[in-house]
């Protein structure tokens, strides 16, 4: 008897036990804050959904049980449940890390599903655990995408850095530049290298200002035409950029090769009043406002750079021909002829070449002047420097000495050959009609003399002295001729 007391006692220990494990359940059950959702582990029905899960989809209790998962509208189309269900049958358990669900509302919501199968009594039930992480998915989305833009801008700082670095790079090159042909070469290669595949030019105007030329151009194939007038730009026209978006809505330029078809920047080089050229460039396809309005930032700062390079070289320009060239005749100076014969007679002897130096002089200038004036004077000397300068290679040098002193530095000529290209030169003096206030001049004559360097004579000095001697000798003789120093050599001798 006291055996059987005692079993009845453990068993209902046991009864208690139980019910205060499944009182302690439920009550889990009905207060979690995840959703949990258990299934017959045979048929797949729904046998109990908590609160929660309840309130997050938005579902009554009587819509969800007896409903095999598959049917539930949340689950019908976030997973393939039948397969999904006889693989946990399987494995015994399943995890979806972020599983889309939609609720009765219409709402998503993101959720982590875990479900594994057990033992109840003898009977296998499988419960699921829903948890709610939208929240998490948010803040792990909001996080991804603030990666994702500061790795954007990290890419558009360093992107930056490196077109400010070409631009400095293209700057330093300018400053080196001694020639606008040296910085246009540069320019070409330079805007090429910060706005790859972009096409467009560079057009210098003239010095008569009465057109464009180009002189540099990247990109494809060329855009600008080779020659053409302000008028043919709008941003020359007005002096400020001019902006194509849309080339079917808006005003086109018309100094392209062929019609643009997409739009383009056009930006007249201006120095404190002085105009220099034009910049074109097509802008690039596909970029919103803001990236195009930096875009053109750029292309404004390159601008800036080149115009202020170009003026400088400009200003050094004029101020090394004025210091090298006589302003009334455009011929080079006294002092350009003192620095370049020298140079010019050391590879003459190198090359083993011919150099004549020629001395002449306008006959009876000093009574010309006072017949006639200074202003008539200034007048035959330019004259006389726009025939001699149009009447000798570009390698050969035309000088003005002193006064109404000239002398012609011929290179790689013979002496015979200087005396017939001289005869031609006194010709075209001889027929030059002046005319001044009205009045026929009188026609110019030349006293010339000349000599070649030879191994005996090649010092610069000696030579234009012996230029001078023959000159000189030219007028004792009754002007209007040519002497040869080496011919008065000989009656010395």
């Amino acid at each position: 008897m006291e055996i059987i007391r005692n079993e009845l006692s453990e068993s209902t220990r046991s009864k208690e036990n139980l019910k205060t494990s499944e009182l302690r359940y439920r009550r889990l059950f009905e207060t979690a804050k995840d959703g949990i959702l258990l299934l017959n582990a045979v048929t797949g029905e729904i046998t109990d959904v908590n609160p929660f899960l309840i309130e997050l989809l938005g579902y009554s209790l009587e819509e969800l049980l007896g409903k095999e998962l598959w049917e539930i509208s949340p689950f019908k189309d976030a997973i393939e449940n039948k397969f999904a269900f006889q693989e946990l049958r399987q494995k015994k358990y399943i995890r979806y890390e972020e599983l889309p669900l939609e609720t009765k509302s219409g709402k998503r919501v993101e959720v982590e599903f875990v479900s594994n199968l057990y033992e109840v009594n003898g009977q296998e039930v499988i419960q699921c655990n829903i948890r709610d992480i939208s929240e998490r998915k948010l803040a792990k989305d909001s996080l991804r995408k603030a990666n994702s833009d500061l790795s954007l801008l990290v890419a558009e700082l360093q992107k930056h850095d490196q077109e400010i670095k070409m631009v400095n790079r293209m700057n330093d090159l300018l400053q080196a530049c001694k020639t606008k042909e040296e910085a246009y070469q540069v320019i070409g290669l330079a805007i090429g290298e910060i706005f790859p595949g972009q096409c467009g030019g560079l057009a210098i105007l003239h010095d008569s200002a009465n057109y464009l030329e180009t002189f540099a151009q990247w990109g494809d194939e060329p855009a600008l035409k080779p020659i053409f007038s302000l008028e043919d730009c709008w941003a020359m026209r007005r002096g400020q950029q001019h902006v194509v978006l849309d080339p079917q809505t808006s005003i086109m330029c018309t100094h392209f090769l062929r019609n643009p078809q997409k739009g383009y920047l056009c930006i007249p080089l201006v120095v404190q009043g002085d105009t220099l050229g034009l910049l074109n460039i097509d802008l690039p396809a596909g970029m919103d406002s803001e990236h195009e309005l930096s875009w053109r930032q750029l292309f404004l700062t390159v601008g800036e750079g080149i115009k202020l390079s170009l003026s400088n070289i400009k200003l050094r320009e004029m101020m090394r021909d004025q210091a090298t060239h006589d302003p009334l005749t455009g011929l080079f100076n006294r002092r350009y002829l003192s620095d370049t014969l020298p140079r010019e007679l050391n590879h003459a002897r190198r090359s083993n070449s011919k150099t004549c130096v020629v001395m002449l002089d306008i006959d009876h200038f000093k009574h010309f002047n006072d017949t006639y004036g200074h202003e008539a004077g200034d007048l035959m000397l330019r004259e006389l420097g726009w025939i001699l300068k149009g009447n000798i290679r570009k390698s050969d040098i035309a000088c003005r000495y002193g006064g109404e002193e000239f002398v012609l530095v011929l290179l790689d000529t013979t002496i015979e050959d200087c005396q017939e290209h001289l005869k031609k030169i006194i010709e075209k003096v001889k027929a030059q009609q002046i005319r001044f206030g009205g009045q026929l001049l009188r026609s110019m004559s030349l006293s010339i003399g000349v000599v070649e360097a030879s191994e005996s004579v090649m010092d610069a000095d000696e030579l234009l002295v012996a230029a001078d001697k023959a000159m000189y000798a030219a007028k004792h003789a009754g002007r209007d001729c040519i002497i040869l120093y080496r011919d008065m050599e000989k009656t010395s001798l």
